[in-house]
This record gives structure tokens, sequence and C-alpha cells, in this order.
């Protein structure tokens, strides 16, 4: 019996694996290109919040709130001394921190207002502004993002607290002067900062100048005016460079609005660069911002001024004094609301 032969074709062979490499059919599942991956995994985002964990990459990531253009609420307020002190209690005196029965209502003025950026005068230190943040959370004012502030007095602080990321700038070069021989420093300094919002970059320069408690080492006025050429000399150096740059300066001036003080931070009335004192009034129509009780006078020493490019975004009608009943029993000073659109 014979054994079939066979032959092999190896050209057949040859054409069939040829044919079968580049056929679909034949191939394993098309996988991404490394540049395709590379793509998708920026596109994946994680945010943060003032509270919680960073959210999954499967979370929603939410709009930049600050390149909107819903209205901002600004406010400004002089807290009174939220800090550290020589304090008198039935007669007797201690350091102390404020204490609870003027906190209270203090939180409570500013969370009426419910301010998107805080700018404050009287704080302490870090830890003081810390403690007072974390109050503010309790209250369901959430301000994330903070700047602390110090001139020569190492006692009283400025600080601004803000929903939205703030930028500071460096202090200004000319942060002293002389008076009677002696050289002297902004004793609270300049607060500078720009926080993007309302859809604008705005910028925020904060102050609380010279007390008018007499001192004898110069002239309490003297030393105010000079503190505010120095402010003025910062505000020109803003606005030469850019005329239409939306800039805000407020804080307890410690002057009323006639006074040198005040009108030289304002600019001339016919200056490009001039700024704008804006007018809010209280529920009464009543424009005074602090209570001197020693004396029992009422005037107005906390300003908020704008600048031209400023001004059209401002809601006027919608901006206020903060008047509740119990205003006096956290700060000797009434809040001002500042809404900008």
């Amino acid at each position: 019996m014979n054994t079939p032969k066979f032959s092999i074709n190896y050209a057949s062979i040859i054409i069939g694996v040829f044919f079968c490499l580049f056929t679909p059919s034949c191939k394993d599942p098309p996988t991404a290109s490394t540049a395709d991956w590379e793509n998708k995994a920026q596109t994946k985002s994680t945010t943060t919040t003032a509270v919680g964990p960073p959210a999954t990459d499967t979370a929603e990531v939410l709009p930049d709130a600050s390149a909107s253009n819903e209205a901002v609420r600004f406010l400004s307020y002089n807290l009174r001394n939220y800090l550290v002190m020589r304090r008198y209690n039935d007669g007797k005196s201690s350091y102390i921190e404020k204490p609870e029965s003027e906190i209270e209502p203090l939180l409570n003025v500013i969370a009426e207002g419910t301010p998107d950026i805080l700018g404050i005068c009287e704080i302490g230190s870090l830890k003081d502004l810390i403690d007072f943040q974390k109050r503010l959370a309790i209250k369901g004012i959430h301000l994330p993002h903070t700047h602390h502030v110090q001139g020569s007095d190492k006692v009283r602080s400025l600080a601004i607290l803000s929903k939205y990321p703030i930028t500071p700038h460096p202090k200004p070069k000319d942060s002293s002067y002389m008076l009677e021989g002696k050289e002297f420093f902004i004793s609270r300094g300049i607060l500078d900062a720009s926080i993007k919002a309302a859809g604008k970059n705005i910028r925020f320069l904060g102050v609380h100048l010279k007390s008018k408690r007499p001192i004898k080492e110069a002239d309490q006025e003297m030393m105010r005016r000079n503190e505010a050429a120095l402010l003025r000399k910062h505000i020109d150096h803003i606005l030469k460079s850019d005329k239409k740059a939306h800039l805000v300066v407020y804080g307890d001036l410690n002057d009323t609005k006639r006074t040198k003080t005040v009108s030289s931070i304002k600019g001339r009335g016919n200056s490009s660069i001039r700024l704008k004192i804006l007018d809010p009034a209280d529920s009464r129509g009543e424009l005074w911002t602090h209570h001197w009780e020693r004396e029992d006078i009422y005037s107005r020493i906390d300003f908020c001024m704008v600048s031209l490019g400023l001004e059209p975004h401002i809601d006027h009608k919608a901006s206020k004094l903060l008047d509740p009943r119990y205003w006096a029993q956290g700060s000797d000073h009434r809040a001002i609301l500042v809404i900008i659109r």
C-alpha cells in the first residue's frame, strides 16, 4: 500500500500569512496611541475646597466663580481690637483676647453682610486671623483665602479675606517719612492685593492711618497727613501705569471728609487719576461710621474710594452701611458694604 505524498507550496503559505496580518479581522482590537492617552489624562481635573478632601476624577468640575459677572459683595470693617491686649475688668487689668461677648455680635454683623471679600482693620496676629476665619465659617461665611499685613505696629494689623484667590503685591517702596527730624514708618502699613472677581481684576489697598491719640514723639495729625501722602504716591504709581485699573482704597482713615488727609488720598478734583468717594448710607440715610463713646461724637472716618475705571461698576443703590440694632456691641465702627457688578 502506497502512502500518499503531500507537496508543500511555500508561496501559498507566505501569501496567506501576509493576507491575515493586514486584514482587520485577524488583528487584535485597536488601542489608543500614547498621544491620545496623554490627552485624555490631561482633561481629568480635581477641585479642592476650603472644607473636605479633594474631589475625585469623576466629580463635576465647577466653573471659576471669579470669572463670572455676578455681583461681588465687598465689606470693609474695623473689628476693634480682635487681638490680645491689656483689658480692664472689675478694676483689674490683664492681657487677654477680645471677649466672647464682643466677638459674637461682630460676627453677626459680618454674616448679615454676607461678604465675598472682607477687608479688616485691627486684627492681631496670624493666630488671631485664623481664629477669626474659623468663626466666620461656623456662621456660614467661608472665606478660605487670606492676606495679612503688619506695619511698624506689631499689635494691630490689616488683613483681607476672600472666597476667591488673592494675589498679594509687594509692599510700596516708600513706607517711611521724616517728621521733626525723626524717621517714622506707616504704623499699620498698606495692604496691597489683587482679586479676580465679577469678571474683573480688582486691586484692593487697605489702610488704617494713625489714630487721633496724641503721642510724645510727633504731632498725630501730621503723622496721618504723611501716611496719607505715601498712600497717594502709591495710588499714583498704580493709576499712572493703568488709568482704567479697577482700584478700591478702603479702611479707617481716622479723619473726616474735608480734612487734608482724606482729600490728599482722593486726589485733585480735575485729575484723571482721582478717586471717587463712595457714600453708602444706613437705614436712616445717615453716613457716620464711628462713635467715640467717651466724647459722644459720631463721625465718618471709615471710607471706601474707587478709581474712575471701577466707579461705573459700583451698585450705589445696593451699597450701604450695616446698622443692626446690636452693631455697637462688637465694634465702635460700622461696616461698609459695597456691591461691585
